[in-house]
């Protein structure tokens, strides 16, 4: 971490560039670490040109799984995601955290519909959701009903995603559009955690508030410098 203090000291300029980018970098860090805890939240990472952090990139990496029994709960294998209707229209997402809204109709938390999993009939005693995404109700005959087909799509390149809130993403082009997933299953019953390492994040930091405090008492001793030589400069007239 303290290769970012090297080159600062030479210039006010460029220590006062280093401040700007440990706060951004803080920024980061703190909001990693704020969702640590979200369903398929996927850790944010700097991207540098020269002393500045000119953007944030998503890092996709695929976090542990946690059983939680719960039959709407599905955690994605793969690189895919499930596809949201929202009133800006559909989002992608890896949170699989779902319920079954007033109507029947699976939908998020916040009560936005995931695409092709269909309406629960009243009465159904339990839902199956298969790895490929078919959702099948059993009434009370103990009879199996399919109801849908959970849309799971990928996409080439990740990286052309933005996030929107703090599990949502949308292309960052509307020619930018997403295949159905070839190599994504869904695990029924589990919720794929945050890829966020807390501790990691902790560490990041501590050693982030270390440089920008260096950073900071080389602008106050620039400071001092100055005036002390502005002091001198009055003594002599």
């Amino acid at each position: 971490m303290s290769m970012f203090i090297g080159p600062y000291p030479y210039t006010i300029t460029n220590t006062y560039l280093g401040m700007m980018a440990q706060e951004e970098r803080l920024s980061l860090a703190a909001n990693n670490m704020a969702n640590a805890s979200t369903p398929g939240f996927k850790r944010d990472v700097p991207v540098f040109e020269g002393y500045l952090v000119k953007q944030s990139k998503t890092y996709f990496a695929e976090g542990p799984f946690e059983y939680t029994e719960r039959e709407l709960d599905g955690a994605l294998h793969g690189p895919g995601f499930f596809q949201i209707e929202t009133p800006a229209g559909i989002r992608y997402t890896r949170n699989g955290n779902f319920k079954v809204n007033s109507t029947g109709l699976i939908v998020t938390q916040d009560g936005e519909p995931l695409i092709g999993a269909g309406f629960v009939p009243e009465g159904s005693l339990k839902v199956i959701i298969e790895p490929e995404g078919r959702v099948q109700a059993i009434n009370q005959d103990g009879e199996a009903v399919v109801i849908g087909q959970i849309e799971l799509v990928e996409f080439d390149d990740p990286n052309m995603l933005i996030k929107e809130g703090y599990d949502l993403y949308v292309p960052k082009s509307p020619d930018f559009l997403p295949q159905p997933a070839a190599a994504t299953t869904v695990e029924q019953g589990f919720l794929e955690k945050s890829n966020v390492n807390p501790v990691n994040e902790m560490v990041q930091m501590i050693e982030l508030h270390r440089i920008y405090e260096a950073l900071q008492k080389i602008v106050h001793t620039k400071q001092e410098m100055d005036e002390q030589a502005i002091g001198q400069l009055g003594k002599i007239s």
